[in-house]
C-alpha cells in the first residue's frame, strides 16, 4: 500500500512549523527566549495584531503568560465590548487576564495628542497592573506592533524631522519604569498577521476608529502610503521597514556613544542633573547636542527640537551664563562653571 498524502487546510508559510521557527528565532535574538522561569505579559487590545501575538505566545511559549487589557475610555460601548471579547479570549486560552479602564480624553496633558496621551496612559496602566500582579523583574510586556507600524512610523518621523532615533521608526525593545516592551511582530506584515488567524478560525476585533483620518498615523496608513504604493513604489512599506531596520545600527552606535559623552561630563546627580561645563566646551557642537538629547531621555523630559538643541548647545559653548528653558517644568541654567538641570523630572514624550 502506498503513502497517501493529505492537503493541509492551512499553507505552508502560516503553519506551525514555519510560525514556530519564526517565534523562536525572534526570541532568541531580542533575548526572552526560551521563557527560563520568565513571565510574559501580552498587551492584548482586541485587534488582529494582539490577538495573533496571543496566540503565538500561547501556541509557542512555555513560561507563564498574563494578558493585559487597556480600554481607553474613548469609544464607548465599543470599547467595552472590546474589554469583554478579550476577557473571554483569555479564558478560552486558559490565561489570566486583567482589565484597566481610563479616560485618555480627560487625562491628556495640555499640548498632547490623543494617540501621544493614548500611547503614554496605556504604558503606565499597564506597568501599573505588572506591579500589582507580579513581583519578579523578570516579567516583561509583548506588544503586537508589525512591519506597516514599522514602516508607517518610519515614514512619520521622517516627515517631522526627527533624525536617525524617528528613522528607526520602532526598536524591538523598549524600557519603561524598569519594565522591558518587546515587539516580536515586526518582521511580520499586517494582512499575514490576520491570515494566521482566519485559517485558525479565530475571531478579533477591528476598531472603527481606525478608519478615521483625522488622526495622523491612520492618514499616513489610509491615504499616504497607498498613494506612494500607487505612484510610486509598490513595495514602499517594505523598503521603509528595511529602511528603519538599517538605522537601527546607526542609532544603537549613537546611542552608546551618547550614553559614553555623558557619563564624561557628569558632574553629579544628586538631586538635580549637573554637568561640566569645562568639559562640555571641549566637545564638538555635535557631541554637545548627544549630551544634550541623552540627559533629556535620561529625565523622560520631552524631546527638544533640532534647532532647540542647537541653541542650547551654541549657549554652552559660550563664556556667558544663559537659563534655557527646556518646558515648562524644566530649566537648564549654567552657574559656576556647571550646567543644571532643575526641575521635574518624568514628563510625557510625544
Amino acid at each position: 500500500m502506498g503513502i497517501k498524502f493529505y492537503k493541509s487546510e492551512i499553507p505552508f508559510e502560516l503553519s506551525d512549523y514555519v510560525l514556530k521557527k519564526y517565534f523562536e528565532d525572534t526570541g532568541k535574538r531580542q533575548g526572552w527566549f526560551p521563557a527560563n522561569n520568565r513571565g510574559a505579559v501580552i498587551a492584548v487590545s482586541g485587534g488582529g495584531d494582539s490577538v495573533a501575538l496571543l496566540w503565538l505566545f500561547h501556541k509557542f511559549y512555555d513560561g507563564k503568560i498574563f494578558v493585559v487589557h487597556v480600554n481607553h475610555g474613548i469609544r464607548g460601548t465599543e470599547a467595552d465590548e472590546d474589554e469583554n471579547f478579550v476577557m473571554k479570549l483569555a479564558h478560552e486560552f486558559g490565561i489570566e487576564a486583567a482589565a484597566e479602564k481610563i479616560n485618555v480624553p480627560e487625562q491628556k496633558l495640555k499640548g498632547e495628542s490623543l494617540e501621544a496621551a493614548a500611547r503614554r496612559l496605556r504604558r503606565e496602566a499597564i506597568c501599573e497592573i505588572i506591579h500589582q500582579k507580579f513581583f519578579d523583574a523578570s516579567v516583561s510586556v509583548f506588544l503586537g506592533h508589525n512591519r506597516d507600524d514599522l514602516a508607517e512610523t518610519v515614514l512619520f518621523n521622517i516627515l517631522r524631522g526627527s533624525g536617525i532615533r524617528g528613522a528607526v521608526g520602532m526598536t524591538e525593545c523598549t524600557e519603561y519604569n524598569g519594565i522591558k516592551f518587546f515587539r516580536p511582530l515586526l518582521g511580520l506584515r499586517r494582512d499575514f498577521l490576520r491570515e494566521i488567524l482566519k485559517v485558525r478560525k479565530i475571531p478579533w476585533r477591528d476598531d472603527s476608529t481606525n478608519d478615521e483620518t483625522e488622526y495622523t498615523r491612520n492618514f499616513i496608513r489610509l491615504k499616504i502610503l497607498p498613494l506612494i504604493n500607487s505612484k510610486i513604489n509598490s513595495s514602499a512599506v517594505e523598503h521603509l521597514a528595511n529602511f528603519g531596520e538599517d538605522m537601527r545600527a546607526l542609532r544603537q552606535a549613537e546611542d552608546e556613544r551618547s550614553r559614553e559623552l555623558l557619563e564624561r561630563c557628569r558632574d553629579s546627580d544628586f538631586q538635580n542633573l549637573v554637568l561640566s561645563r569645562k568639559i562640555l566646551r571641549t566637545f564638538t557642537n555635535e557631541e554637545r547636542a548627544l549630551v544634550i538629547r541623552e540627559a533629556g531621555r535620561n529625565l523622560n523630559l520631552k524631546t527638544l527640537s533640532r534647532e532647540r538643541c542647537e541653541e542650547l548647545a551654541n549657549l554652552i559653548a559660550k563664556p556667558s551664563n544663559f537659563i534655557f528653558q527646556w518646558s515648562r517644568k524644566m530649566t537648564i541654567k549654567s552657574e559656576n562653571g556647571k550646567i543644571i538641570f532643575e526641575g521635574s523630572k518624568n514628563e510625557h514624550d510625544a
